[in-house]
This record gives structure tokens, sequence and C-alpha cells, in this order.
């Protein structure tokens, strides 16, 4: 009889693979990290850490803003690809990626064409109020320009105001005979501190008032070895003065009021010093520097995006011979690679260019972030504003149809990584001179 009952037979289930520890990743990023400082590169090492924290700090400004708004947040990374360490705290899961290009935040219900579990749509991105999308999504960006507001006030406020106190005369020009300042017993190396009973505050001060003064006695008050001395000069017409058959001015110098007035001292120098100031006064100062940081890098990002600055872009890849001209180096972008060039670089002359420089880098990070485009964060301002803008009174909330936008987006996404590849081969293949000398 055959028994046509079928049979279960009881696989046993295989063994699973070991697991490995959360924190052996992170051990191996600290051992590398210590490998290369041992081995010489420990200001790249401080670079690459100083900006995957600025990335992180921007990350957090994300997370902090949708916590606080009541956004459910599942996930909390630095940089992409496989995990290497991770832990998980309540609903949101911490951790580091393999390749340190960047961070996230995933927050659920982020964009219209996610699908949304329906526990989760009260608490999802879209559903939420108009004023908390635009604080969330605009949070990185607050994040940079606070960064560079604090590291420029740290900046002036730590180096303090530098004061012109004076003008340091280099030499005594050869003069034909006795020049008015020999006459007057001012050598090489005295610091001229007034004009006219006026304190020297600007180089320029000293020499238009000379250039202005041909025949007309003017009270200079100087020092000489730390005495100050106060004597009457009268300049001489510099165009009269022969030496050596040439004139004294320099060809194609004009006169003022009819002369150029010279008293026969060569290689002026202004001699400054350092005095502290309010905090209030580095804190205006500070928010003067990032507000003009602001608008040079409006301009530099607007010219690298023009199809101007993509046809230049292109013409370097074609030539990256020609990428270290002057001309070629004011007009080209810098990858990440590049910039952690850079910053070690100056982190290797001191903390003032290296602060100068993380400066730049935040103001320039939290302008590009707020490009009006998708998948950059200022993308979703906009759409926010858009989708505000076309809800009417007492209808439902409108939402934007992504799809319509996808077309722009691809676009856009092409010259964004055309600008990042032409820029990483650029500084790879022809990096940058270092800017920064000792």
């Amino acid at each position: 009889m055959i028994d046509l009952e079928p049979r279960v037979t009881e696989v046993p289930n295989p063994p699973s693979p070991p697991k490995v520890p959360s924190w052996l990743g992170l051990v191996g990023l600290l051992g590398l990290a210590l490998v290369l400082i041992l081995a010489g590169f420990g200001w790249t090492v401080l670079a690459i850490s100083t900006l995957l924290t600025i990335v992180l700090l921007h990350e957090l400004g994300h997370f902090v803003t949708a916590k606080a708004t009541g956004m459910k947040a599942t996930e909390f990374f630095l940089g992409f690809g496989p995990r290497l360490w991770s832990f998980r705290r309540g609903e949101t899961e911490y951790g580091i990626k393999l390749l340190p290009l960047g961070g996230y935040v995933r927050i659920v219900g982020f964009t219209s064409a996610e699908e949304v579990d329906p526990s989760d749509e009260p608490r999802s991105y879209i559903n939420q109020k108009f004023w908390k999308r635009i604080l969330v999504s605009s949070a990185g960006s607050m994040v940079h320009f606070t960064l560079a507001l604090i590291l420029a006030f740290g900046l002036v406020w730590g180096l303090g105001q530098q004061v012109v106190t004076g003008a340091t005369v280099g030499a005594l020009a050869n003069f034909p005979g006795a020049s008015p300042a020999a006459a007057a017993g001012i050598v090489a190396g005295d610091v001229i501190t007034s004009v006219n009973g006026s304190k020297l505050t600007d180089l320029s001060q000293l020499t238009d008032r000379l250039h202005r003064s041909v025949g007309v006695p003017v009270k200079l008050t100087f020092q000489h070895r730390g005495v100050s001395h106060t004597v009457w000069v009268t300049p001489v017409d510099g165009r009269k003065v022969l030496i050596a058959g040439k004139s004294y001015v320099p060809q194609g110098t004009s006169g003022f009021n009819g002369g150029y007035g010279v008293i026969g001292v060569a290689g002026i120098e202004t001699k400054t010093t350092t005095r502290p100031i309010s905090p209030w006064s580095a804190a205006a100062r500070s928010g003067s520097v990032v507000w003009t940081l602001t608008t040079k890098s409006v301009s530099g990002i607007a010219g690298r995006l023009s199809p101007t600055g993509i046809s230049q872009l292109a013409q370097l890849d074609l030539h990256p011979s020609q990428s270290t001209t002057p001309q070629a180096l004011a007009n080209r972008p810098t990858s990440i690679y590049g910039m952690v060039g850079i910053a070690s670089q100056a982190a290797s002359i001191g903390i003032a260019p290296f602060l100068e420089l993380l400066i730049v880098i935040n103001v320039a990070i939290g302008l590009l972030n707020m490009l009006p485009m998708l998948p950059l964060d200022g993308g979703h301002v906009a759409i926010a504003i858009y989708e505000r803008i076309r809800t009417r009174k007492g209808q439902p909330f409108y939402r934007a149809d992504l799809k319509k936008l996808m077309p722009v987006v691809y676009v856009f996404a092409v010259v964004l990584g055309f600008l990042v590849l032409s820029s990483l081969y650029l500084d790879i293949t022809n990096p940058a001179p270092n800017p920064f000398t000792r």
C-alpha cells in the first residue's frame, strides 16, 4: 500500500553566523586614526575629523528639530554605505557607515512619494505644520551659519584688533645733497607717529599729506630709539629731484595740486600693534565678516552653476595642466578630497588660518544646501513654501506632485554630479598649490 500522506521531515535550522560586536567597527576606526597619526598624518586626521564633526552637527540640527517638533526619526548615521558601527536607542538607530562622504537623518514621510505606515502618519514630516517643516529642513544650514558666527567671534576676539601706531622708515633715499628728512634728523628705523598733530592711523595719511604739501612745512612726530621728537619738514617736488639723471618719482605718477611732495624716505612700512577688543565689538565684526563671506559665496556659487562656469570646468577637465593657474584656481570648485588637503595645510600653519578656512567652509556649505532644488535641503523648503501658497483656506492641504518635478531634479543632479566628479578629478590629478606659508 502506498502511503499518499506526505511526510514532513524536520530539518534542523542552520547555525547562525557569529554576531560581530557593534563596537568592533568603532575600534577599527580609532585604530586607523592612531596609525595615521603615528605615520605623520596627524594634520590630515585633524582635518577629516573636523569636517566630519561639521557634518555631524549639520545632521544633529535636523535630528534635534525633528524630535522637538514631534516627527519620527528612525536613523541617524554619519557616512554612507555598509554599517561599521551602530546602536539603537528607542525608535532611532545611531551609527557610522563606511564612506565618510556626509551623513543623514531618516525622518518618516519626508516626501509625499514615500510610503508611510498608517500608525506613523501623525508623526510624518509631510503631515506637520508649515513652520515645523521649514524649521527642520533649514536646520542644517542654520547650524552652519551659527558655527561660522561662533568661529568668527572666537577668531576676532582672540586675535584682537590690529591698530596702526606709526610708519617705519626703511631707508633714506639717495638724494642729491641732504634730503628734507635727513636734514630734520630722521634716519632709517625711525617710526613716524603723527602728521600735523594727528596720530597716524593709516599709511596713506602720511603719504597723501606729503604729496599735497610741496613747499609747505609739515610737522612730523617720530620716535628714535624710543625717544619722541617733533620736527618741521618741507617736502620738495619729487619730479624736479634728479638722481642719476632720472626723476625721483616713478614715471607715470601723477602729482597732487601741481606737485608731488617727497622728503627723501624709502621703504616705509606701517607699524601695528594688537589691542584687545570688547565682546560687543567682536560680535559686530564677526557678523560683518560672515555677511561679507556670504555675499561673496552667493556670487561664487552662482558663477560655478552658470553655463559659463560649467563650460570653464569642462575645459579644465580636458586640459588639467591649466587648472592651477591663478585665474583657474579662482573659479575652480573644491571637492571633499581637496578640502581635506587645504584644511590640513591650514592646521599645520596655525589656529588662525584653520579657523578662517572653517568659517569659509561653513558659509559655503550652508548656502549650497539651501539651493531650492531637491535633493538639497533648500528643495524641501521650496516645496513646503509652494504647497503653503497653493493651499486655499478651508480646503485640504495641497500636495505637490513630485513626479512632475523629477525631470528638473535629474538635470540638477547631473550638473551637481559633474561638478563633484570634476572637482575631485582635478584635486587628485592636479591639486591646488599650498595657499598657506609659514
